[in-house]
């Protein structure tokens, strides 16, 4: 499983490093509040101690951990505060995206309906449920690229690089919430599909308010996030 939008380029050892640790941190090896050992991650991606600091300090940077003085990397934990700012967040560049789009007539990119299929694909929403974290993770990966698609469609650099930035984030805690209430999957597949249509016939108002109801808190995730 590969995280990275380079896909198709050779991966330094320090993007080994890195792409390792991401996805053991995403599929659950690492539980939140768990320490990441640089032995391990050198061992496991096959590189040096150099670029596996490398890495360390590129997931710090990230969010998807913390490095404590004496201590070494800690996974960090996904907050109830930090939800609700990507979230804001989100809605604040989906949506001027969206705008964009429907003004100026811009089709959604055509292989979406695709992507969604993969996502309710019922082996993969059956493991979901089953709380496989591979599979939770994975879902999570397509989640990120269905909304980007949307922002990379409009064609805007600043805005594609700034939702970009998101991804971890937006990943780490579309992987939480899913873990803690699978059942939230049955909600997910149909907004996205109604979010889907509404831009393909270009209908901004529709767009934003399955937007804004897709991205809205769940209290049951929030009760189990410091």
């Amino acid at each position: 499983m590969d995280w990275s939008f380079d896909e198709g380029q050779p991966a330094t050892a320090g993007e080994r490093a890195y792409r390792w640790a991401k996805e053991a941190i995403l599929c659950g090896r690492f539980p939140e509040g768990t320490f990441l050992e640089e032995k391990m991650v050198s061992d496991e991606a096959g590189v040096s101690r150099t670029p596996v600091r490398e890495a360390l300090h590129r997931l710090a940077a990230e969010r998807f951990i913390d490095l404590l003085p004496r201590r070494g990397a800690q996974v960090r934990r996904v907050t109830a505060g930090e939800l609700f700012e990507t979230y804001e967040m989100r809605q604040v560049l989906e949506i001027h995206g969206f705008r964009i789009l429907c003004v100026k007539h811009i089709e959604p990119p055509a292989d979406l309906t695709g992507l969604l299929d993969a996502m309710e694909d019922p082996d993969t929403l059956a493991r979901c449920r089953a709380g496989d974290r591979e599979a939770i993770a994975e879902h999570a990966k397509m989640d990120f690229l269905f909304h980007f698609s949307f922002v990379k469609a409009t064609g805007n650099s600043v805005l594609v690089d700034l939702y970009r930035s998101l991804q971890p984030r937006h990943q780490r805690i579309g992987v939480r919430a899913v873990s803690v209430r699978p059942k939230r999957l049955t909600v997910i597949g149909p907004e996205h599909r109604a979010l889907l249509e509404a831009l393909r016939v270009h209908d901004f108002d529709a767009a934003e308010h399955t937007l804004r109801r897709h991205l809205q808190p769940d209290e049951q995730v929030l009760s189990h996030l410091p």
